[in-house]
């Protein structure tokens, strides 16, 4: 009505006929207990009660356009908040990378990072506390085929022998892990995948390590092996830090 100055124009505008229009601008008028439009030699016009309304209006349906525009967004996979866990070198090798990626290619997600091993971050997706985990895969791990979850490989990570540099096989360019069967082990506390990743190791050839150290954290389990406290399997990127 403010636009088109008219009840007819309004109504052709609105694909209504001008009764309809009168009479959805009478119930507005009883509704809010004021005379909206009044009429002059020039056609209708709002009167001061219907400017207040005309502008609550219009910031209630520019709010709305926004709200459809993010829920669309949404649908689109465009917007929206995504929480990840991730163990720490997970977080640095993947995550990280592609927080930087997605900042540029779509601003609208939000990242969320939570550090927490594979034990406990696929429980999470299970139980809807996060929406992705990057875990090393392990032992007891629901398997690839699992209907909960989608499984996709990253990347494959090399581990490295670490012993003492005093060792009969520090000189070695390779290192048989069956050669290590009677040497004190250094590694990750059970629970922690890494740890099922070195025992399944050992067990593929042909003993079981004789755990006498136990770390999370790959420099102290670097630093024990140097200390001449034992032998250890550490992710090959761990060991490049300390070359």
């Amino acid at each position: 009505m403010a636009d088109h100055r008219t009840v007819t124009a309004a109504a052709a505008a609105l694909y209504l006929t001008p009764s309809a229009v009168s009479q959805q601008l009478a119930a507005l008028e009883q509704e809010t207990g004021h005379r909206l439009v009044e009429r002059g030699a020039k056609g209708v016009r709002l009167t001061p009660a219907g400017e207040i309304l005309l502008g609550h209006t219009n910031v209630v349906l520019a709010q709305l356009e926004r709200a459809e525009a993010e829920l669309a967004a949404y649908s689109s996979g465009a917007a929206g908040t995504v929480t990840v866990a991730a163990f720490a070198t997970g977080i640095a090798e993947v995550v990280a990378p592609a927080v930087t990626r997605l900042s540029r290619l779509a601003p609208g997600i939000r990242i969320r990072v939570q550090d927490a091993e594979g034990d406990a971050s696929l429980p999470m997706v299970l139980d809807r506390q996060v929406d992705v985990a990057v875990a090393v895969e392990y032992r007891g791990a629901p398997p690839a085929d699992d209907p909960r979850l989608t499984h996709l490989p990253l990347y494959a990570e090399p581990f490295d022998a670490v012993v003492p540099v005093t060792h009969r096989l520090a000189d070695a360019d390779e290192v048989p892990l069956a050669e290590l069967a009677k040497d004190p082990w250094i590694g990750p506390y059970p629970g922690n995948p890494c740890h099922e990743v070195v025992v399944l190791a050992c067990e593929n050839a042909g003993f079981q390590p004789r755990l006498e150290h136990s770390s999370d954290d790959f420099r102290a389990v670097v630093a024990l092996a140097a200390a001449d406290a034992g032998v250890a399997l550490v992710p090959a990127r761990h060991c490049a830090a300390w070359t």
